[in-house]
């Protein structure tokens, strides 16, 4: 910023500097005006003498819009001083009804927070405002902070006319009583400030005239003072006129301040300390009433009673005191009231002797005197106190020409002057300890250091811990555990020998004499702690007969610390000191105390650690000779070893330069390799006994070794004619050797040699070989033994197809003609040896489908596969395939769902419903078995569910042990995320029962309950292994309860996880089953069996129904077997089929080129029945074959074809289907079931 200049009247333009005009002073003060401009804003409004305060218009904390408070950021000291004003203008009081001519403190407020409409500076508006007796004016700084200041009115009659006629050059010449020395360099303009704010009158605008019944406004109504105008030289040199100081301050009168509390009415707030001074009889000493005071001695005694430090004053030859409230509380102690208003005759009697020679030396000479540290015994709190003050002692003459009096005022050094004394005794203490050179003289120095301070160790005990066994030779512990441990006696101070206080050795754990229970206390805490008389922890009786040292007074409390190394937990000592009995044991001594423990625990520490140090290197240097002469000789017997094990080693040892030479090795080697002892050629070994089937294996070892540096163990084959390895027979066999090999290698990463050995490995390598041909001969056996299964299975299931179409077609044939007399008894016996037929057919088939069963869970082919199910349904479906069978054997079938099943709301679950309706049709076919014959014929299906696995140890319900532990299987994603359930199935029954032996030998393979069972009943003893296995497959197990001649229970437990039900029903709930009660035992007859098994009719009522050319169904077979091939034929040709017949692949290749699929006008086919093992070219190759020719266009649609096999395996089916079969059926099959799957195709395709 600049100064703005005033025009110059030569200039074109107002207030324009001329363009000649030099600024360099004394035109602009430079100087005066940077610093001008570092003036805070606070210390310029501090100077003024308005009542001035800031507001902050946009504060985050201040909401003005609700009328609240003013809250000024900032007041300066003329409003600070007057309290009440300053209420009134915050509104902290209840505002009181205005003058008039004067606005509400809402108005105010109003004012005071709003801003002018006609600009955008925020300024105030109106300019001014009438408040409280002041004109306030206002104005914004920056558009935030709003300035505000309060000028009072005053009538011009009650303002002196002289001050304001005056000018600045009369108050230099003026008046001659400011001419002294003292006061000639200030001038003051004294205005008079009225008594009373609500007395004035009210004031006026100032825009009306300055006349005798007018008001003026006067900027301030305290005395302003200015300094005179004075010559400061500038920055350039150049001397110029300042007016005015910043070191100034503005004077008041403090509503609570006490101008002088002597006087009769005083005015302002007094102490209690001034009422009391005021309560003293004064008039009784020799100082004479109040009023009897003098002003110059009234002035002293207020300044005595103003200072906040200790003040004192002894007044007269009688030395009357009078002393301040800090000088009652700090100096005179429990003397006080007493002390006020006498003289060393009084309470102060004590030290007169102490400080009669300083009153009169500085009344002698009329010098004050000064003492420093002067130690001053005080009973203040409670006890004599050991104190310290400096003092001073000012001779007062009280306005006359002798000394009338002393001005006292003493400052306490208490904690100065012990803190130092302390501090001198730690650094002591630390330069003593630092000489000590065995433990025992480490004690003796502790005592050394303490004893040079005996008011803050007034007695002192040392005493050191030992083991009870070593207490006549050691002075420390080896361990701070109270057990064998004493304490022996180190020194003490203070104390006088053979004191009872003092023995000489205390057994820590078991004693009672001196300070063992302190010390015992201590060793628990391992802390500083502090004993007392009167709560007993400081026994009275032991200290009798000490001699006190500092004071001379008796301790009551003393301070025991248990001394230990800062690096470790064990106690070495135990250090008793007493506490100085004229000082507290407050915070300062407590921190003393813990520094005096720090010092001894650091000191001892780093003692510990230099003795160890001395004492391990002494012992290093020792061990050092002596483990060079072990050494040496271990590294002699080491060598000569090391030896004799190359010798005598069975691995041949060796050690070859980076080149490859032979440098060294063992007799072994030579052996072994057949190696030359002459030939120290490069890479010599390559050619001379390595086979060449191993050599480029020999080439790669050697080349890793060298560039990766890393070890290598690689088999090579040897070529020694020396050694015949033979095996376990004799014969020979080849010679291999086990080479490991490791690179030496030097600081630089360079190889140095390659040393290794050899292992003759060739019995190992001639094992290997023979565990690899049994176990190619195991998998080609067990191969054989699958593909005689499959052989044997589709063998069987070729011929079994064809017997049961033909069992089919022999009753649907003689079912749809009617019969009489003795015909139709023929024709029903012949219609039941049908059935039987395929009753058999069906047996032979689950025996079939058990042997793959088995074949597959030998072979781990096995695998769950969950889907969501409802198991009620498959149960009751399972149910439905026994219908016939028990109906016709007259027996109660009962399905029973469990109470459990409604209260977990079972319905939908993850789980694989083949194997559950395997294991149960299992049960379902022994119970039959076993229940058929008995006169009681009830199988009940019980079917539950849990949430926790089942109880294994049921009483009278044993389940099989598994082959291993009970593992969750449903973490798969395929068994989804729902909760986990455990499903149990049991089939009860009232057949024979088992015997305990026979229940043992169950659930195996090949197993029947007795040998009776196979002649009697039948079956192959697999039923019961596969569901054991099936069960633990899928995360259960299986068990039996069962009574001879009762009946027997089989129930089993699998895992499963609740589902949502899916969009699609998989299998949906099948009707309840109705099974009509027996009747009597007597056996079935042919009409029941006729009855009983409505589903052997191959050919359904609706197939039979002639149909339209558009409906008839064109077939293809595709089958090498010519029987199956015929007899099917004929049965789907009465199903009102069209039959078309091909022996192998390429017959059938043949016939689809005639069919429409390749030809517009060729016959029409519907589906191809496909055969998978056939002459010439086999089912999967044709259909391969198919679907490449739909790929390249050949054919015009997709060929419906359906694999009809005995390869029922499940890789079988998988590899059918991924050849491009649509569908697979299973051999033996019904004419109906497999219409339906051709239906079923049909309709999927032509969706599609």
């Amino acid at each position: 910023m600049s100064p703005t200049l005033p025009p110059d009247p030569e200039a074109g333009v107002p207030g324009a500097l001329p363009k000649d005009l030099d600024l360099t002073p004394p035109y602009v003060e430079k100087a005066a005006f940077n610093e001008l401009c570092r003036i805070p804003l606070n210390d310029i409004l501090d100077q003024d003498s308005r009542p001035t305060f800031v507001l902050d218009l946009d504060s985050d904390y201040v909401d003005y819009n609700t009328k609240d408070e003013l809250r000024p950021v900032f007041c300066n000291s003329a409003l600070r001083l007057h309290e009440t004003l300053l209420d009134n203008v915050t509104g902290a009081v209840e505002a009181q009804e205005p003058e008039p001519g004067f606005v509400t403190h809402l108005e105010f407020h109003t004012w005071a927070t709003s801003w002018s409409k006609f600009d955008d500076s925020r300024d105030v508006f109106p300019l001014t405002c009438m408040y409280h007796g002041m004109l306030w004016t206002g104005s914004t700084v920056r558009q935030r902070f709003r300035i505000i200041s309060g000028n009072r009115c005053y009538h011009v009659s009650d303002v002196p006319r002289d001050v304001l006629r005056s000018s600045p050059t009369e108050g230099k010449t003026g008046e001659k009583a400011l001419e002294s020395p003292r006061v000639k360099d200030f001038v003051t303009d004294v205005q008079t400030e009225p008594k009373d704010v609500s007395q004035a009158p009210p004031p006026v605008m100032a825009s009306q005239s300055l006349d005798a019944g007018s008001t003026t406004l006067v900027a301030s109504s305290r005395p302003r003072w200015r300094m005179k105008s004075s010559k400061l030289s500038t920055s350039d040199g150049r001397s110029g006129d300042t007016s005015g100081s910043s070191g100034s301050i503005t004077l008041a009168s403090p509503e609570q301040g006490v101008p002088d509390w002597t006087a009769d009415h005083p005015a302002g707030l007094m102490s209690e300390h001034m009422q009391f001074a005021r309560s003293v009889d004064w008039g009784s000493t020799p100082l004479g009433r109040l009023s009897s005071w003098t002003r110059e001695f009234r002035e002293i005694a207020n300044l005595v009673m103003r200072n906040p430090h200790p003040a004192a004053l002894f007044w007269g030859e009688e030395l009357t005191m009078l002393y301040n409230e800090a000088y009652a509380k700090e100096v005179a102690g429990n003397k006080h009231p007493d002390l006020m208003g006498t003289g060393f005759s009084g309470p102060f009697s004590e030290i007169w002797e102490n400080v009669s020679p300083v009153f009169r030396e500085c009344a002698r000479t009329g010098k004050s005197a000064r003492l420093e540290n002067d130690m001053l015994p005080i009973e203040r709190y409670g006890y004599l106190e050991e104190t310290f003050f400096s003092w001073s002692f000012i001779p007062m003459y009280g306005g006359t020409d002798r000394i009338m009096g002393f001005y006292n005022g003493p400052f306490e050094t208490t904690y100065q002057t012990i803190s130092s004394r302390r501090l001198q005794t730690l650094r002591h203490l630390g330069e003593s300890l630092a000489q000590a050179r065995s433990l025992k003289h480490f004690w003796g120095c502790v005592l050394d250091g303490l004893d040079d301070n005996p008011n803050d160790i007034p007695f002192a005990l040392l005493y050191s811990i030992t083991d009870a066994e070593d207490a006549d030779t050691a002075s420390h512990s080896s361990d701070s555990t109270i057990s064998l441990k004493s304490c022996l006696l180190e020194g003490s101070i203070g104390i006088p020998d053979g004191h009872p206080a003092s023995p000489a050795k205390l057994d820590l754990k078991r004693s009672k004499e001196g300070f063992i229970p302190a010390f015992r206390e201590a060793m628990r805490t391992r802390e500083p702690s502090k004993l007392q008389t009167r709560d007993g922890t400081l026994p009275e009786a032991l200290l009798d007969g000490i001699k006190w040292r500092g004071s001379g007074d008796p301790c009551k409390e003393a301070i025991i610390i248990p001394v230990r190394p800062t690096n470790g937990d064990t106690i070495y000592a135990f250090l008793l000191i007493g506490i100085n009995p004229r000082r507290a044991y407050d915070d300062d001594y407590k921190d003393f105390s813990a520094m005096l423990n720090r010092q001894l625990a650091t000191s001892l520490a780093s003692f510990i650690l230099f003795e160890d140090e001395v004492r391990q290197s002494r012992n290093e240097a020792e061990a050092a000779a002596l483990q060079r002469e072990k050494l040496s000789r271990e590294l002699e017997l080491q060598t000569n070893r090391m030896r004799r094990m190359t010798e005598l080693s069975p691995l041949g040892m060796y050690l070859f330069s980076p080149e490859g030479v032979l440098l060294e090795a063992n007799e072994r080697y030579y052996e072994m390799t057949g190696h030359s002892r002459d030939d120290y050629g490069a890479h010599a070994f390559m050619e001379s006994f390595i086979a060449k089937s191993s050599q480029d294996v020999a080439r790669s070892m050697w080349d890793s070794l060298k560039s990766d540096l890393k070890p290598r163990y690689e088999e090579i084959q040897i070529d020694n004619p020396n050694i015949v390895a033979r095996d376990l027979n004799g014969e020979p066999i080849e010679y291999w050797v086990l080479a490991s090999s490791m690179p030496e290698v030097d600081m630089n990463g360079k190889v140095i040699s390659i040393m290794g050995s050899l292992a003759d490995i060739s019995h190992m390598k001639w094992a290997q070989g023979l565990q690899e041909r049994r176990l190619k001969e195991a998998e080609e056996t067990k191969r054989q033994q699958n593909e005689f299964i499959d052989i044997t299975s589709h063998e069987m299931r070729n011929p079994l197809s064809a017997i049961l179409i033909c069992a089919d077609d022999i009753a649907s044939s003689l079912s749809r003609h009617s019969f009489t007399g003795e015909a139709a008894a023929v024709v029903s016996e012949c219609i039941e040896s049908a059935n039987n037929i395929a009753l058999c057919v069906q047996h032979q088939k689950a025996i079939v489908d058990d042997i793959l069963t088995v074949s597959k869970l030998d072979s781990n082919l096995l695998l769950i596969t969950p889907i969501p199910v409802q198991p009620v349904a498959i149960i009751e479906r399972a149910m439905s395939m026994f219908k016939p069978e028990v109906v016709a054997k007259n027996i109660d079938f009962r399905f029973c769902p469990q109470e459990s099943l409604k209260s977990l709301n079972l319905d939908w679950v993850n789980l694989d419903p083949a194997r559950l309706t395997q294991i149960t049709v299992n049960l379902i076919t022994n119970a039959i078995k076993f229940t058929h014959t008995c006169s009681k014929r009830v199988i009940s299906v019980c079917l539950g569910a849990s949430l926790d696995p089942p109880d294994l140890q049921t009483k009278g319900f044993e389940y099989v042990p598994m082959r291993g532990p009970l593992a969750n299987v449903t973490t798969g994603e395929d068994w989804g995320d729902g909760e986990m359930l455990y499903v149990r199935v049991h089939v009860e029954d009232t057949g024979c029962g088992l015997t305990s032996e026979e229940k043992q030998i169950l659930f195996e393979r090949f197993a029947q309950a007795s040998p009776r069972t196979h002649a009697y009943y039948g079956g192959s003893g697999l039923g019961l292994f596969i569901s054991r296995q099936l069960a633990e497959l899928h995360g259960g197990q299986i068990g039996v309860s069962s009574e001879a001649g009762v009946g027997s229970t089989f129930g089993f437990f699998i895992q499963a996880r609740r589902v949502d039900p899916p969009a699609y029903a998989l299998t949906s709930a099948a009707p309840p089953l109705q099974v009509p009660k027996p009747v009597n035992p007597k056996p079935p007859t042919s009409h029941d069996l006729s009855t009983a098994l409505p589903e052997l009719s191959t050919i359904s009522p609706e197939h039979l129904q002639p149909k339209k050319e558009e409906d008839i169904l064109h077939i293809l077979i595709v089958e090498d077997n010519i029987v199956n091939q015929k007899v099917l034929s004929r049965q789907l040709e009465k199903a009102g089929c069209k039959v078309a017949t091909a022996d192998n692949g390429i017959h059938a290749l043949n016939y689809l080129s005639t069919t429409a699929f390749q030809k517009t006008d060729g016959v029409p086919l519907s589906v191809i029945l496909m055969d998978l093992e056939m002459p010439e070219m086999d089912g999967l190759t044709c259909v391969a074959r198919i679907r490449q020719m739909e790929t390249d266009g050949c054919i015009k649609e997709h060929v419906p074809v359906i694999a009809v096999t005995a390869n029922v395996r499940g890789e079988q089916i998988a590899t059918a289907m991924d050849s491009g079969m649509d569908a697979v059926v299973s051999k033996p099959f019904r004419v109906h079931e497999l219409m339906h799957t051709i239906e079923r195709l049909l309709e999927r395709l032509g969706n599609q």
